[in-house]
């Protein structure tokens, strides 16, 4: 196929990012030019994978980082901060940086908070997919997303018609949290909402077809998923620095496989009583731990360490979690990919947003346990570990579905798709 040109549009973290990314280089490697539109927090990220990259946002960089995720990740508040006063209230500012941009592309793709791709990829004559990244995003009564509440999970998820209610209720709460992007939208005389609905759900899925990026062991595509909808598997991103550091990689070979401890890009700034929490618990244990604090500032605060632990700012996750005994981390979709594909247990401290119905699906899959942020501290954490630990069963279900992941070619089943769009919409 003849060059064409290509523009991701996302906001959000690194699990919103990378596998955007991992596209991005297949569709390169097959001769076409790619750009992505994010905010500057990932500009680096988006060159060192050898795509183009343009600033897409007006929200500068929080300078207390900390601060921000505790807002970001608060159990109720967080996802109206992050929808309404972040995504939502950036909508024009992100409007006019992509213009011009999306406006000679032959496709444009779009992930759930990035409103202004949606508005061009709905308004211009190009190929639009949008991205699911995770289950929860399709909302569905037919797969309810858990809510982190054991009892009302068990009860939503008996039939459709009792958990039509829980989308109908999250639909009508969230509604207002987009209240300027529909504004935005009357400002260039279109319908407040696109025909599919709110932006912020049924109106975030493309004309063009729906990309859901994420493993089917997770959740097979629910039967109300938009026409068109595309399951790829795994969209799986390597860093040009994806190898352990030498000093990692020694530490890891003098003694027994450890559990690794991390709460992703995002969280991990509000994570040092996590990281406290975690050493004792793994001191209870008697085993080995990696601490992947995220910052040096944080690594720094722990202080001292026993010889039993080691704390790295970051660490590629695939090559660490392979030589982990289990993994705790947030369950953030990219995180739980990763898990998921070495083959490890895994214990998942949900914070907020997708990461408790990641969670649940890890329960439900036989590899992991779930212990809430809120609860999480060392005795607790110890307890689960030593289940995941001392049942074989864990580590034995777990292996088999790395074995499936790693067999999954989601971003070329992906870019075959998005080829496949432009193609029909202007052959060449």
């Amino acid at each position: 196929m003849a060059e064409r040109h290509i523009v991701f549009a996302t906001v959000g973290s690194q699990g919103d990012l990378f596998p955007l990314l991992a596209v991005g280089q297949e569709l390169v490697a097959r001769g076409h030019r790619v750009t992505v539109g994010a905010h500057a927090i990932h500009r680096d990220a988006v060159l060192d994978a050898g795509l183009d990259f343009v600033m897409a946002s007006g929200i500068a960089e929080p300078e207390d980082k900390a601060a921000f995720a505790a807002r970001a990740f608060h159990p109720w508040r967080g996802p109206r901060f992050v929808v309404r006063d972040l995504a939502a209230a950036d909508v024009a500012a992100s409007y006019h940086a992509l213009k011009t941009f999306c406006g000679e592309a032959d496709a444009v793709v779009t992930t759930t908070l990035a409103f202004a791709g949606q508005i061009l990829g709905e308004t211009l004559p190009v190929a639009w997919f949008s991205a699911v990244l995770s289950p929860s995003v399709f909302l569905s009564p037919f797969d309810p997303p858990a809510t982190g509440v054991a009892w009302l999970d068990r009860w939503l998820r008996v039939s459709p018609m009792r958990a039509r209610g829980l989308v109908r209720l999250v639909e009508t709460v969230t509604s207002p949290w987009t209240a300027d992007v529909r504004a935005f939208r009357r400002h260039l005389g279109l319908p407040p909402v696109a025909a599919g609905g709110d932006p912020f759900h049924r109106g975030q899925h493309g004309r063009d077809g729906v990309l859901a990026m994420y493993s089917p062991v997770l959740g097979a595509l629910p039967p109300d998923a938009p026409a068109g909808t595309i399951m790829t598997g795994q969209c799986r991103y390597l860093p040009s620095a994806d190898t352990l550091e030498a000093g990692l990689a020694r530490w890891l070979d003098e003694g027994a496989l450890p559990v690794v401890f991390t709460l992703g890009s995002a969280a991990v700034h509000a994570g040092e009583t996590f990281l406290r929490e975690s050493m004792a618990a793994v001191r209870q244990l008697g085993r080995r731990a990696v601490l992947l604090t995220g910052s040096p500032v944080l690594r720094e605060k722990l202080g001292p360490l026993d010889d039993d632990i080691l704390a790295v700012d970051y660490a590629p996750h695939g090559a660490l979690f392979s030589r982990a005994c289990a993994v705790v981390h947030h369950g953030g979709i990219g995180t739980t990919h990763e898990a998921l594909r070495a083959g490890r247990p895994a214990l998942v401290v949900p914070h907020g947003f997708d990461q408790p119905d990641n969670a649940a699906r890890v329960k439900r899959l036989g590899v992991g346990e779930i212990l809430p942020a809120r609860r999480y501290d060392a005795n607790r954490a110890a307890a689960k570990l030593r289940v995941l630990l001392d049942d074989a069963a864990y580590a034995t279900r777990a292996a088999a579905i790395g074995a499936s992941l790693r067999a999954e070619h989601g971003a070329r089943v992906a870019a075959d798709t998005i080829e496949n769009a432009m193609e029909r919409r202007n052959p060449l």
